[in-house]
């Protein structure tokens, strides 16, 4: 029977792969936490298994190792996290819709992203992400490890400056900015029926007007929703271009 031989810088890069894979997975909760974890496991494993290579001998000490299990986590956690800023322009768009619209009051824990979330904030996000993994938008994110691993060895260490911050912050401004731009449409609606109504209270003091206000934000809130899915394709191709860019950046950062 043949016996089967380890080299310690193969197990070693593996290992390091594995790290840089799992912060990946960690940092980019809103998309993983989705997934089962017998599956986030298969996928470290695999994405770790092609992106590892041998490292070479004065980075197998003790010492050295666990810096690079904690550095390679780090990279990952960075890109995991910044990458997947943009989708939460679609989690802000719901919690707008939600609050102005009276729902804001009906937040129930979410297993599957480990927090509270109101009615639209669910219906928004798990339709992006949906739409996120039909358009191919996990391969950007193993397409980003790839990159890490061309620009920061395994064993190596990253030498961060400015840039990263910046990067960061334009991931958080645009999110913001876009998620008000999805909430637009329903927000102007939703505006109008306030002002309507506090019209028909002016003109007819003895009528309950605002009796009424709920049911009909409510309905208003649902009919301008249906109008805005539309507008979830072009928003959705949209973040996988500022997700590429996003990935540039903090690859570059890196360098």
């Amino acid at each position: 029977m043949a016996n089967l031989t380890f080299e310690a810088g193969s197990v070693a890069g593996l290992l390091f792969a594995i790290m840089r894979v799992t912060g990946l997975v960690l940092g980019a909760s809103q998309l993983m936490n989705r997934v089962p974890r017998l599956g986030r496991s298969a996928l470290v494993l695999a994405v770790g298994f092609f992106i590892a290579v041998p490292v070479p001998d004065e980075a197998l000490a003790l010492g050295p190792m666990l810096s690079s299990m904690f550095i390679n986590l780090f990279i990952g956690l960075v890109l995991g996290f910044v990458s997947t800023l943009i989708l939460q322009m679609f989690i802000l768009a719901g919690g707008i819709l939600d609050l102005t619209s009276g729902l804001g009051v009906s937040a129930l824990f979410d297993p599957g992203s480990g927090r509270s979330a109101t009615v639209f904030e669910r219906f928004f996000d798990l339709t992006a992400l949906t739409m996120f993994f039909i358009l191919g938008g996990p391969r950007l994110l193993v397409a980003g490890v790839i990159q890490t691993v061309e620009v920061v060895p395994l064993w190596g260490a990253p030498v961060l400056d400015d840039r990263l911050a910046d990067v960061a912050l334009q991931a958080v401004s645009r999110f913001f900015v876009a998620g008000l731009e999805i909430a637009v449409p329903a927000l102007a609606a939703l505006f109008l029926a306030e002002v309507v109504l506090g019209v028909g209270a002016r003109m007819l003091p003895e009528a309950n007007v605002f009796l009424l206000g709920l049911p009909l934000k409510l309905v208003i809130a649902m009919a301008s929703a249906s109008v805005v899915l539309f507008s979830f394709p072009t928003y959705v191709s949209s973040s996988l271009v500022e997700m590429q860019q996003t990935i540039n950046g903090v690859v570059a950062s890196f360098g």
